[in-house]
Formats: C-alpha cells, sequence, structure tokens
C-alpha cells in the first residue's frame, strides 16, 4: 500500500508539473493568439467612412504596423480631437472602427494592429507592444498637428497599454473597457492552482502606470465578466491616482459589453466632458452603429 500511495503521489507530480510546463510553453498563444484582418469587416468600413486611411508605422527594429486612421473636421478648421484606440488580445482594429465610426461620429479615429495582428509584422510580447503604443501616440500627435487633444481607449488586453501611454504622455481623457490591474491576477483569478505570477513572461501590471496617469479616466466594467472578473477593475480603480469614474454595466458579459446599449453613449458622454469646446462634428446615431 505504501508503494502503492508514493507511485500515485509520483504520478501526480509528474502530471502537475507536466501541466505546468504545458501552460508555460502555451502562454504566447493564450496571451498573443493574434488575428488576420477581417476582410468583410474593412470593405463594410470603406462603405461607411470613404475618408479612411491606413495608417502606417516603422518601428525601429524593423516590424511594420499597419491600422487605420479616419479624419473628421473639428473647430477652426483643426482635425478633431482624437481617440486612439488599443484592441484586446483576440481583436484586431476593424472590430474596434467598424462600431466607432458610428458610434463617436465627432471624433478622428486612429489605431493599430499589434505585431503579428491584422496587417501588422513582428512578434508581439509586452515590451515591444508598450514600446509601439508609445510610437502610436507620437505619430499621431504629429500627423494631427499642435493643440488637437489625444484620447487613448484600451479594450481588455489593450488597457495596460493605454494606461502605459497615459502614465508617459499627455493625453485629454482614458476610456478603459474591462480593465484589469494585472495580467498576472487575471491569470491566477482563472488558474488558482497555478503560480502564474512564477510562469507569465508577460504580466502587464498595470499599478506602476495607473499611479502616474493624471487624465480624468472611464472604467468601463462588465458587470457579469467572467473572463476578467469586475473585482479586477475595482483593484485598479483602487490604484489609479488621477480622477475616475467607474460604470458597470449589470449583466454583460466580457465580449457582451461591446452589444450593450449603454456602451457607445457612455464612452460618448465621458470623451465629450473630456474634449469640452473642442468637440465638433455630426449627431451620433442612437444605436452607435454605422448609419
Amino acid at each position: 500500500m505504501k508503494k502503492l500511495c508514493g507511485i500515485v503521489c509520483l504520478a501526480l507530480v509528474v502530471g502537475y508539473g507536466a501541466y505546468l510546463g504545458g501552460v508555460y510553453l502555451g502562454q504566447d498563444a493564450k496571451v498573443f493568439p493574434t488575428r488576420p484582418v477581417d476582410t468583410a469587416r474593412l470593405a463594410a468600413m470603406r462603405r461607411y467612412a470613404p475618408a479612411l486611411e491606413l495608417l502606417t508605422l516603422r518601428a525601429p527594429d524593423g516590424a511594420r504596423l499597419v491600422g487605420y486612421f479616419l479624419p473628421r473636421p473639428g473647430a477652426a478648421g483643426r482635425p478633431a480631437p482624437a481617440v486612439l484606440s488599443f484592441c484586446g488580445n483576440a481583436e484586431e482594429q476593424t472590430s474596434f472602427f467598424l462600431w466607432a465610426i458610428g458610434g463617436l461620429p465627432q471624433y478622428t479615429l486612429a489605431g493599430l494592429d499589434y505585431r503579428g495582428y491584422g496587417a501588422s509584422t513582428g512578434r508581439p510580447t509586452e515590451t515591444a507592444l508598450k514600446a509601439d503604443a508609445l510610437a502610436a501616440f507620437d505619430a499621431l500627435a504629429v500627423r494631427l498637428g499642435p493643440g488637437v487633444p489625444i484620447a487613448v481607449m484600451g479594450r481588455s488586453l489593450g488597457c495596460g497599454l493605454a494606461a502605459h501611454v497615459a502614465a508617459a504622455r499627455r493625453t485629454a481623457g482614458v476610456v478603459l473597457v474591462t480593465p484589469y490591474d494585472s495580467l498576472a491576477a487575471v491569470g491566477q483569478d482563472s488558474h488558482p492552482f497555478v503560480p502564474v505570477a512564477w510562469l507569465l513572461k508577460y504580466p502587464f501590471d498595470v499599478a506602476p502606470d495607473a499611479a502616474r496617469v493624471t487624465a480624468p479616466t472611464l472604467l468601463l466594467v462588465a458587470g457579469a465578466d467572467t473572463v476578467i472578473r469586475p473585482r479586477r477593475a475595482a483593484r485598479l480603480a483602487r490604484l489609479w491616482a488621477g480622477p475616475k469614474e467607474t460604470h458597470t454595466i449589470a449583466g454583460v458579459s466580457h465580449s457582451g459589453i461591446l452589444d450593450s446599449a449603454e456602451y457607445w453613449p457612455d464612452i460618448r458622454a465621458f470623451l465629450d466632458r473630456c474634449f469640452g469646446a473642442d468637440t465638433a462634428g455630426p449627431a451620433p446615431q442612437p444605436d452607435g452603429k454605422p448609419s
């Protein structure tokens, strides 16, 4: 019996070790599953917004980042205030642009796909994506010209990148959709018996950046989110140094928040307050969809 128990214990230890090894080796595909361009959505974007342009940026290491830029006219002949988008880890920029065209009709829109996503080249890592995010903000600021305010908007994984930019650059506002305090904490919630902090190569710890952001911030939380649980947003809000407001949409999931009737109106009202007198443009569609 003692020998049998020893064999069983050894098998459990070996099995658990193999499981941890699989988690470690497979994490890149889980954190960065990558996505090709959704050509149907892109075609619809071009129909709804003929002024849509490709946006490209060459990173110092040679990676070519590709996304989209939709200029809108603002006050006094200047471009309208801009919203720079950072998507979730299972999304590429068409998933933002197709709906933002109608959801944010009075603002200039911009966003680059992460390395390996859409038409962008290169391999995604936390370090590379954070550097790319800053470069994207700087390139957009040059393109818009002096005096045109920029807000950053992150969704899921992109919340960490939006926070990183807002901590290092002067932004007019920050919108965080389904936000988190760290990817390690999100992973620990999903894998309570795994030492996630020891294994995770890309922790995306937002705390250091949260302590440095001074721009007004909206945290938009999915009340029934089981991917990034609402408590992750609550902890982030406690860490956030600048003025912030948290809106929880009850009963919606991590993905379902995007279809909520409150989603675009909440974001639009917040950005209107951030941009103030700089706002100009057409009235929004009631459902936030392209007309």
